[in-house]
């Protein structure tokens, strides 16, 4: 894999020493010995991936991230620093931070987050692609019915909001349509639309899929993988037949709700997985949960919002637009 770094140092000898490591193994690199100066190579140049000193003359690292940030949001940053603390960190990754490396720096552990990195920028470019694809496939809710028009207006009322939504309804009502709407119609459109149907998924792997994993995490995982809520970050996560969901896994994305970092198998760094959740159900989840197969805390941060989708028998009067 190859790409186009930016490093970010005041110090021209670490700089120096960045460039010529990553140019070996085969990157394009740019240089900048301020934040001012980052910002406006990045007005000017492609780059896939910014290596950021926090503690520099001028503005600092962190604002330097928000800059650049407001000049292309998703492009990732790894920040740097030789005495930053807990806090730092912890502020970085809330302003959209890929991660945090302390000096002296390790560059086989660098080069192993830059091509991470890449891989993710790589597949949400991929996703938003496939997503501008899909626009037209995935249409619009057909049906004048007054059960429309209430899905159409809840809809309408709730994208804007970052709340979860529970979109429940049989098989072929429609959920898919509507979480591709609350999606497109929120403030994350310009985001990712992550979907993953968990009944089609073998519990095995489930953690895998949500989470992502690191190259020998487990037998057969030969390459690193970013999960469904890495992928999802600043976007949106559609988890549909979320019933289907192990109440480990339930625990662990309420962990990553909560603190918006996902860990993946087999690592030890975390990555920002600020996400928007839809989920879909064709089960009754009330039932599932006094039967103990869904948690309570889990029912309860997925339900905020519910939006049931009608059947086709209970809105004949649609048939002849579906025709």
């Amino acid at each position: 894999m190859s790409g186009r770094i930016l490093i970010v140092d005041d110090e021209q000898a670490i700089r120096e020493s960045l460039r010529g490591l990553f140019e070996d193994e085969g990157f394009m690199v740019g240089m900048a010995a301020s934040g001012e100066e980052a910002v406006a190579r990045l007005r000017k140049e492609s780059v896939d991936c910014v290596l950021l000193d926090i503690w520099m003359p001028g503005i600092d690292g962190l604002e330097t991230l928000s800059r650049l940030k407001e000049i292309d949001p998703g492009i990732p940053v790894i920040m740097m620093s030789g005495h930053a603390t807990i806090d730092t960190a912890v502020r970085a990754t809330r302003q959209g931070a890929y991660d945090f490396v302390e000096k002296p720096i390790s560059f086989d552990r660098m080069l192993i987050l830059v091509r991470n990195a890449m891989e993710m920028r790589r597949l949400e470019q991929e996703n938003k692609s496939l997503r501008e694809s899909r626009k037209s496939i995935r249409g619009e809710l057909i049906g004048d019915s007054e059960a429309m028009k209430r899905v159409r207006s809840l809809i309408e009322r709730v994208a804007p909001s970052d709340a979860p939504v529970l979109i429940l309804g049989e098989h072929g009502t429609g959920k898919k349509i509507a979480a591709a709407m609350l999606h497109e119609r929120s403030r994350r459109s310009e985001g990712p639309l992550v979907e993953l149907n968990c009944a089609s998924v073998p519990e095995g792997r489930m953690d895998s899929e949500l989470f992502g994993h690191e190259k020998g995490a487990f037998p057969g995982a030969l390459h690193t993988r970013p999960g469904c809520f890495e992928m999802a970050h600043q976007g949106t996560l559609f988890i549909d037949e979320v019933a289907d969901l192990s109440t480990s896994a339930q625990a662990k994305i309420l962990r990553i709700l909560q603190e918006r970092l996902v860990h993946r198998l087999g690592g030890a760094a975390a990555s920002p997985a600020d996400v928007r959740l839809i989920a879909a159900t064709t089960r009754d989840l009330e039932r599932e949960m006094k039967e103990g197969r869904i948690r309570e805390d889990f029912y309860y941060r997925l339900n905020v919002v519910s939006i049931r989708m009608p059947a086709l028998r209970e809105r004949k009067e649609d048939i002849p637009h579906l025709v």
